[in-house]
């Protein structure tokens, strides 16, 4: 299906079943819900769905005031525009609701996937506004507090010549056990941005593109902090909320969560094994590794440190101190930012704070939501509506030409680059071309034979002309059959090399583009244009993959 943008640009929608990899579990979201019905709270595509979600939420408390004036500060602080401020003005409203997104904080905004979420948040947040006729406010839970700094510490982008290179930062200054909430930028950005400046293709948006990153990733300011200067000058006019849950004032208004899990310890690691086992039943995988005496947070101390419940206390699961559950609670009274949820209980804490009516998951959080469930409905959270991020390979005008040209759709570029390339040539090129030159060969020896013998019996010296003009004959199409191998090798290796740019192009690796590369070289290319293109492209949840035409 073919679709046209409000700016020109065609858009072709592919249905999830046919891109290899994608997991039983989101193709059976997307095509069959009711065989996943009893893991989350409501079908996505019910119509009343949403309106039944907003009537819960509309009899629930929420600290709205609180919210609003600690994300106003902290919004504020990252150069937030007036239309944050308005979203945030209506977080404060009895009724308003809140559709939310998360993910991990990264080196100039991670992958691209980051921006997906985000706009289809926005997109989203806009069609349940005028659905549901109240406010409803896009908000950004930035995991801060993530301690996998390998994944966050570098992007990836292709060179001028297409090759992928890996663009890492580790000049840091930030103390041991560190995480992107105190991972602070140190002095050698400056570098890295000039390294990121000869990676660039050489464009008009260059220095905005550059301009703009070194205002928001300065050294000295947290990773969380320049991820959300960087997000808000991408999506600020958007009104995009960004939060860092790192903030100690809201680990108080969620102390409450934390106390709970501590004093109910193991009760919801044991609740996710459960669902766990109800998903393996069903031929999914589980994606949350839980273990029967596990505690869904960490304690803050030197880096996030795992507990387990044992009789006697909790015990750091790294060096085995056992820790008296007294004493722990009583930390968790006095000072929650000790405290980090994790993947497990952070959607809790999230939507005890927030009137979160929809959650816009990535593959791997949508497997995690249906293991949750039953962690809600201990805590007394309503479970909001798991929505599906945006789905896109980005594909400049030449790569859809090849596509064109090649015959083959999205979902061929997952082959080994190699066994496309055969596949290609294999279509391309004439199957008889040398059995035809034989036929040819063979075509002539007979013709010149009967001529030979047709011209001796006029005049028998002229059998050796005959014979000549047969050879010469025979010497023509043997130098046309070299000069046709000589052009099929150069026809063949051009295709090859050109069939291996795609791939790198579209799905780099066999891997959706989205996952791998950051957005820099587009908005380095396209500038603010490529927010546009996408604005219009993702216009709600990805129920199927799309593929965006940039360019001309």
């Amino acid at each position: 299906m073919h679709l046209i943008t409000r700016q020109g640009k065609p858009v072709t929608r592919i249905d999830l079943r046919q891109l290899p990899g994608t997991s039983a579990l989101l193709r059976d979201y997307v095509h069959r819900f009711p065989a996943l019905a009893p893991f989350y709270a409501q079908d996505p595509r019910s119509p009343d769905a949403f309106r039944v979600e907003a009537e819960v939420r509309s009899r629930r408390p929420y600290p709205r005031s609180d919210l609003v004036e600690i994300l106003g500060q902290q919004n504020a602080a990252w150069g937030a525009p007036r239309a944050v401020q308005a979203r945030l003005e209506e977080l404060g409203q009895p009724g308003a609701l809140a559709v939310v997104t998360g993910q991990q904080t990264g080196l100039f905004g991670g992958p691209m996937y980051t921006f997906y979420k985000a706009l289809t948040t926005l997109a989203l947040a806009r069609r349940l506004r005028a659905t549901l006729q109240r406010p409803v406010v896009p908000v950004f839970w930035m995991a801060a507090e993530d301690h996998d700094v390998a994944e966050a510490d570098h992007v990836q982008l292709q060179d001028r010549s297409g090759v992928l290179l890996t663009l890492r930062f580790s000049d840091w200054e930030s103390p041991p056990g560190f995480f992107p909430a105190n991972l602070r930028l140190g002095p050698g950005m400056a570098a890295t941005l000039e390294e990121l400046r000869a990676l660039l293709p050489p464009t008009e948006f260059v220095p905005w593109l550059t301009e703009n990153l070194a205002r928001a990733f300065s050294p000295g300011r947290t990773l969380a902090d320049a991820f959300a200067h960087w997000m808000t000058t991408l999506l600020g006019e958007d009104g995009l909320v960004l939060v860092n849950p790192a903030e100690p004032r809201l680990k108080r208004l969620a102390a409450g969560i934390l106390r709970q899990e501590l004093a109910e310890a193991p009760r919801s690691a044991q609740r996710i094994l459960e669902a766990s086992e109800q998903l393996r039943a069903k031929g999914y995988p589980a994606q949350i590794e839980a273990r029967p005496d596990g505690v869904n947070c960490f304690l803050l101390s030197e880096g996030r440190r795992a507990l387990v419940r044992e009789p006697g206390g909790f015990r750091l699961r790294d060096s085995g101190e056992l820790i008296p559950a007294a004493e722990l609670q009583r930390l968790a009274e006095e000072a929650p930012e000790r405290f980090s949820p994790n993947v497990a209980l952070r959607p809790v804490v999230q939507d005890a704070l927030f009137p979160t009516i929809a959650y816009v998951a990535g593959p791997g959080e949508l497997a995690y939501f249906a293991q949750l469930r039953p962690v809600y409905e201990q805590f007394g959270i309503p479970m909001p509506v798991i929505l599906p991020r945006a789905f896109l390979t980005l594909a400049e005008p030449r790569f859809l030409q090849l596509l064109e040209r090649f015959r083959l759709v999205l979902p061929d570029l997952t082959l080994e680059p190699e066994q496309l390339s055969s596949r290609v040539l294999h279509a391309l090129l004439p199957p008889d071309l040398e059995a035809t030159l034989a036929k040819a060969r063979e075509e002539v020896s007979e013709l010149f034979q009967r001529v030979g013998e047709a011209v001796a019996a006029v005049d028998p010296t002229l059998r050796a002309t005959v014979g000549q003009t047969s050879g010469h004959i025979r010497g023509h199409l043997d130098q046309l059959e070299r000069k046709t191998v000589q052009a099929l090798k150069r026809r063949e290796a051009d295709t090859r090399q050109q069939v291996l740019r795609l791939c790198q192009a579209l799905m780099p690796g066999g891997r959706p583009q989205e996952r791998v590369f950051s957005a820099l070289p587009y908005l380095a290319k396209y500038g603010p244009s490529l927010l546009e293109t996408l604005r219009q492209a993702i216009d709600g949840p990805g129920w199927e993959h799309l593929l965006v035409s940039l360019g001309g």
